[in-house]
């Protein structure tokens, strides 16, 4: 009887076996590196983003500056924060502007959109323009990061700083968070970014926004606020909101404990809502 015995079938399905096994470690392979999140830093100090990466526009008004700027001087630091704080007129009240304040700037006439301005807030389309024209003003010097700021926001630079150095700054982010009072996300959006907190575009985001923004006001002529519009303008590009917890709306802690502060939400008319805080009642307190 032959020693050496061929069996052709035999080493045909090691061979198909094999095949199999290689295409399964690719595919594994593949799966395994595409699934690791893109946006993770790699470590790389040159890389690192830092204070000068970021723009901010803050959103305020003459009229209210005296009240409002204690809060900003809080977190801005003179020569080397870079944006603008955005005014309704001139603050002719105001002058000379310190060196501590951020630069102002007076908002652009936005009387061209006077016919779809049917807002419950009249400031709403200035204020939605404020990231537009802030990323006019202030595109160059590696700018990475707009972060969008109401003038009674405070910010902790340095974490922010460390929050936003998670995300690639070169993709579509729209990062904050909503609101702490729940009727005020039934009414807007909870996956929409409150002002009162700040929230942060990356370059290429606040770019696409501040490029379309003319065409969004005009598609929106109804929707209650700033913050919304904008929202809704970010949606409109496929980018939903990326949530941080460190973006709070609205605290308002008391030395023995718990949020004091809730919301109503009153029906105006058919078409509109009105929001409105008060203290919250004992059943209501977040502790």
């Amino acid at each position: 009887m032959p020693s050496n015995l061929s069996f052709p079938r035999a080493r045909g399905l090691n061979q198909n076996i094999c095949k199999y096994v290689v295409i399964y470690l690719v595919c594994v392979t593949y799966i395994l590196v595409s699934s690791q999140p893109k946006w993770r830093r790699r470590g790389d100090p040159r890389s690192s983003t830092n204070i000068s990466h970021l723009v901010f526009g803050i959103t305020s008004s003459s009229n209210r500056w005296r009240d409002k700027r204690d809060y900003i001087q809080a977190w801005w630091r003179p020569n080397v924060s870079r944006g603008f704080v955005f005014l309704e007129r001139p603050p002719t009240e105001h002058l000379p502007w310190p060196a501590t304040h951020p630069p102002y700037r007076v908002s652009d006439d936005n009387s061209r959109y006077k016919e779809y301005n049917r807002h419950r807030i009249p400031s709403a389309i200035r204020m939605a323009r404020v990231i537009e024209e802030t990323f006019k003003a202030e595109r160059g010097g590696e700018a990475r990061w707009y972060v969008m700021t109401d003038d009674d926001t405070v910010l902790f630079v340095d974490n922010l700083i460390g929050v936003l150095s998670k995300y690639d700054h070169k993709k579509y982010f729209y990062v904050g968070m909503n609101s702490e009072c729940f009727v005020c996300n039934v009414v807007h959006s909870f996956g929409m970014a409150f002002g009162g907190g700040g929230y942060a575009l990356s370059y290429p985001l606040a770019k696409a926004v501040a490029e379309n923004m003319d065409l969004c006001l005009k598609r929106y002529p109804f929707l209650y606020g700033s913050d919304l519009i904008l929202q809704s303008c970010i949606a409109d590009l496929g980018v939903s909101l990326t949530q941080e917890p460190g973006f709070h709306q609205r605290l308002d802690w008391k030395q023995d404990g718990g949020r004091r502060e809730c919301c109503d939400v009153d029906e105006v008319d058919a078409d509109a809502l009105q929001v409105k805080l008060r203290d919250c009642g004992a059943n209501e307190l977040l502790l």
